[in-house]
């Protein structure tokens, strides 16, 4: 694939809930192996891009690609399949299995358990350290770590993080976002959704702002920082 070839693209793409749009026309392109960052305040339509995108809800216009292939309406389960890792909001994991149990979990996707463990273990050695503690009592950060072991341990195409930052604190969040662009130097395309600028924009290489259910700006980060106003992003820039 081209390097500026999109890996993941949405073109033109509304959806609703019920009879309100809330997104209107959403164009966005995640290049292979390039880390995309989508920014906005609250009730901007990110979260709701990623549950299009996701196979939770439908678009009622436009088109989803995934290596030039057409995924609108694809069920979640066959999205892990064929190469989308979606990391939800508020981690995802399950707090009263063990690590290894909620690593195993992730073998619904077609790779075996024991690919996942040592795949996850190596990629995050904390967590073999923690491989028989119970996830819910695990540090934010820990359990963070865990949800992106599991993202990960379908070999995906492309990551998808939503709020990655999210009740952690900054040194935490520091830490995972080097996890992150880790990830990206293996290749992986990640899209990660955050209200908070800064703690994404040091390891993204593009940067879309949304605002109002529409992408307002794409850029590199450097190119796009006069739109990182508080009309946006608040005190966050």
């Amino acid at each position: 694939m081209a390097e500026h070839t999109p890996l993941l693209e949405l073109r033109g793409v509304h959806a609703s809930y019920g009879r309100i749009e809330v997104l209107h026309g959403v164009d966005l392109s995640l290049p292979a192996g390039k880390v995309l960052a989508l920014l906005g305040p609250n009730g901007a339509g990110k979260s709701t891009t990623l549950k299009v995108l996701g196979g939770l809800v439908p678009a009622t216009h436009g088109c989803i690609h995934l290596a030039g292939r057409h995924i609108n309406g694809t069920e979640p389960h066959k999205l892990a399949r064929i190469g989308i890792a979606m990391i939800p909001e508020g981690r995802g994991i399950f707090p009263r299995l063990t690590v290894q149990e909620n690593l195993r979990m992730a073998s619904y996707a077609g790779v075996d358990t024991a690919t996942i463990v040592e795949r996850a273990f190596e990629q995050f050695p904390r967590l073999g350290e923690r491989r028989g503690q119970l996830a819910g009592t695990m540090s934010g950060g820990e359990q963070q770590m865990l949800a992106l072991a599991r993202g990960l341990a379908t070999d995906p195409e492309v990551l998808v993080l939503d709020e990655l930052s999210m009740g952690l604190a900054p040194l935490i969040v520091s830490e995972l976002y080097e996890l992150v662009a880790r990830v990206a130097a293996t290749g992986v395309s990640v899209l990660v959704v955050e209200q908070f600028a800064r703690t994404v924009l040091g390891v993204a290489d593009l940067a879309a702002i949304m605002a109002g259910g529409r992408v307002t700006a794409v850029g590199k980060p450097s190119e796009i920082e006069a739109e990182l106003t508080s009309a946006y992003l608040g005190a966050a820039t």
